[in-house]
C-alpha cells in the first residue's frame, strides 16, 4: 500500500520513552484509516460509557445527595465509582493493554500494539486478536528505535509502515490457517 499523506511525526526527545511511542502511535492513528482500514470502536466506547456511569455516580452524590442526611446513598455512590472504575481499569489491563488504534483486518477485530520496555531501545509493533474464549492470535516485530526514528526525532514513516504491512501479511496468512 502507498503511504498516506500525513503531518511527519517528531519525538521531542529521542531518550524519552512516551514521547518515541506517542510519535508512533499518532502515525497510526493518522494513516491507517487513511489507508482503508475500518477503525472498530466497541472497546472504546464500552470504556468511556463506564467512565460515563463514573462520573454520573460522583456527579450525583456531589450535587444532589446531602452528607449527614443521605449517608446510605452516598456510600452507594461511592461503591458504584469504584465498581465502575474497576472495570475501565479491568478493560485498560486486559482488553486494550498497550493498543494505539484497533482496525479490521480480513473481517477480524485486531489491537495494534506499540510497547517499549523500560530501559530498552526496543520497539515492538503487534497485531493481536482474540478468537474464542482462550484462543490467540498474535504477530508483532521487534526492532531498534534508530530504525524508525532519524537523529533529529523524526519518524521514518516508509519504515514503519513497511514493517506493519509485512505484519498485516503475516497476521493474514496465519490467520486463514486457522479458519
Amino acid at each position: 500500500m502507498e503511504l498516506p499523506d500525513v503531518d511527519d511525526k517528531k519525538a521531542g526527545n529521542l531518550y524519552s520513552k512516551t514521547d518515541l511511542l506517542k510519535a508512533a502511535s499518532e502515525f497510526f492513528n493518522d494513516a491507517l484509516p487513511r489507508m482503508g482500514f475500518q477503525e472498530d470502536h466497541f472497546w472504546t466506547n464500552i470504556r468511556i460509557i463506564l467512565c460515563m456511569i463514573c462520573c454520573s455516580f460522583g456527579c450525583y452524590a456531589q450535587f444532589v445527595l446531602k452528607f449527614p442526611k443521605d449517608r446510605i446513598y452516598i456510600g452507594v455512590c461511592v461503591a458504584g465509582y469504584f465498581l465502575f472504575s474497576g472495570l475501565v481499569a479491568f478493560i485498560d489491563m486486559f482488553v486494550i493493554k498497550t493498543s494505539v488504534i484497533c482496525i479490521k483486518v480480513s473481517g477480524q477485530t485486531v489491537f495494534v500494539d506499540v510497547t517499549m520496555l523500560p530501559f530498552s531501545q526496543d520497539m515492538e509493533i503487534g497485531l493481536r486478536n482474540r478468537i474464542g474464549p482462550k484462543r490467540k492470535a498474535e504477530v508483532s516485530y521487534k526492532t531498534s528505535v534508530g530504525h524508525y526514528f532519524d537523529s533529529d526525532g523524526y519518524l521514518g514513516q516508509e519504515e514503519i509502515l513497511a514493517e506493519f504491512m509485512k505484519l498485516v501479511k503475516k497476521f493474514e496468512k496465519e490467520h486463514s490457517k486457522e479458519a
